[in-house]
């Protein structure tokens, strides 16, 4: 997929609307601004999330699709028609909350049927349609309870088997495993990946979570004050983030200053180093940059033992062990320490104060406004 301009949504299916589309969208609480003029477009049958820290407009942005917050100005899309202005039942979206919001006074039964049940759809269609979900989300046999008799991880199943049966063009999430304890999250979100796949709608997520929009979500956008800060897949956000905020925010970064020696080459100065990165993420015309390379991208190797284009000396000031790998923190001859994590596969491990070389190829750097 290419990467799009900062506030540009996904390519969309030839002669086929977007799923959802947003133009121009600004959300003003008085003198705060949410959101601010937001141009977003969602292809169909995508799981999208909407990512970024508290208050950075991500689920304002999710309500206003729902139709809960009106948007101050701009224009939302559903499937090619203009929804601005009009109530959530009126739209072709079912949210799904992180409290649940299930009736306790109800079996798991009605608490799924509700939606049917205003319809006033039959109860032989009632009963087929019902059972198809409760299979869909895994939860067969489970009609007769009450939501108190289920654990936190059955009970968001039944809140997306409700949220489904009406058959939605578009399903919210709006932190939907927040209030799971870390096993069940895991969990659930294959579940919920495996879900969106079986029913082939377009998914919109929000989460400030990092691992579970990576695990997830086809595409994702980082949001930051009320702007997207970077849109893509999981994997061009991570290998290229394009700025400070987003590597900061999604995974580790070690950052460092340098200046462009010969933009053709993609070669740069850190200190008296010369290290490389692909030509293309270089702005052109950039006299200083920020580059960044992950922790796992580092090598740990002793002094001489390697030949990598991009390395640096330093010395070990700190070593720890986290299980599937070691995660080391190095000062560097630049005088800013980096860190750097190496799987635990058999291989040397380094000592504090001991001298090593840490080394890196040329696509594991990126650049950062």
């Amino acid at each position: 997929m290419t990467t799009p301009e900062k506030g540009k949504g996904l390519a969309g299916v030839a002669g086929e609307p977007f799923a959802v589309e947003l133009r121009g969208v600004t959300k003003r609480f008085g003198d705060v601004v949410a959101v601010d003029s937001l141009d977003l477009t969602v292809d169909e049958n995508r799981f999208f999330a909407l990512l970024g820290p508290s208050g950075c407009g991500k689920t304002t942005t999710l309500r206003m699709i729902g139709g809960f917050d009106e948007p101050t100005e701009g224009t939302i899309r559903l499937h090619g028609e203009d929804v601005t202005g009009r109530k959530p039942y009126a739209r072709p979206v079912n949210t799904v909350f992180q409290s649940y919001a299930l009736f306790p006074h109800l079996s798991i039964f009605e608490n799924v049927a509700f939606g049917l049940r205003r319809q006033k759809v039959g109860d032989a269609d009632v009963k087929r349609r019902v059972g198809e979900t409760l299979e869909l989300v895994q939860l067969t046999g489970m009609e007769r309870r009450r939501p108190g008799q289920l654990s936190g991880g059955q009970q968001q199943r039944i809140a997306l088997a409700r949220a489904l049966i009406n058959h939605p063009k578009v399903l919210l999430l709006d932190e939907p495993l927040g209030a799971l304890d870390l096993k069940l999250r895991k969990e659930m979100q294959i579940e919920l990946k495996r879900i969106q796949n079986e029913v082939g709608i377009t998914f919109i997520h929000v989460t400030h979570d990092q691992e579970e929009a990576m695990t997830m979500a086809d595409s994702i956008a980082v949001m930051n004050a009320g702007h997207i800060e970077r849109l893509g897949t999981p994997h061009e956000i991570y290998e290229d983030p394009q700025s400070s905020f987003v590597a900061s925010f999604l995974g580790s970064s070690n950052l460092v200053e340098a200046a462009v020696v010969d933009l053709a080459r993609g070669e740069l100065a850190i200190g008296t180093r010369r290290v490389h990165v692909i030509p293309e993420r270089v702005p052109a015309g950039a006299a200083q940059v920020k580059i960044g390379v992950r922790p796992e991208k580092l090598g740990v190797h002793s002094p001489g033992e390697t030949t990598a284009v991009n390395t640096l000396m330093g010395t070990i000031a700190d070593v720890s062990f986290i299980g599937v790998s070691t995660q080391y923190l190095v000062d560097t001859e630049l005088g800013t320490s980096m860190a750097a994590v190496q799987q635990n596969t058999g291989g040397r491990r380094f000592s504090p104060g001991e001298q090593i070389t840490l080394a890196w190829a040329p696509e594991h750097t990126f650049v950062v406004r």
